[in-house]
């Protein structure tokens, strides 16, 4: 599923980006231009660091889906 219409990046590069570090939307833009755009899919983007950090804590691993 595309998050950011603008650079046509979906989910998995963005979890993908996150689970390499990127922890916040600036840092996720800068792995894979996600969010440099219209600004639009910011709050997806923060989703899915925040449920990338609740699965981090519950499990102590993230596996990108």
């Amino acid at each position: 599923m595309y998050v950011c219409s603008c650079f046509a990046v979906t989910d998995r590069t963005v979890r993908v980006a996150i689970a390499s570090g990127a922890s916040t939307v600036d840092e996720v833009r800068g792995r894979c231009w996600a969010g440099g755009g219209c600004g639009g899919c910011w709050p997806e983007l923060q989703r899915l660091i925040d449920e990338h950090e609740t699965q981090k804590r519950r499990t102590g691993r993230y596996a990108v889906a």
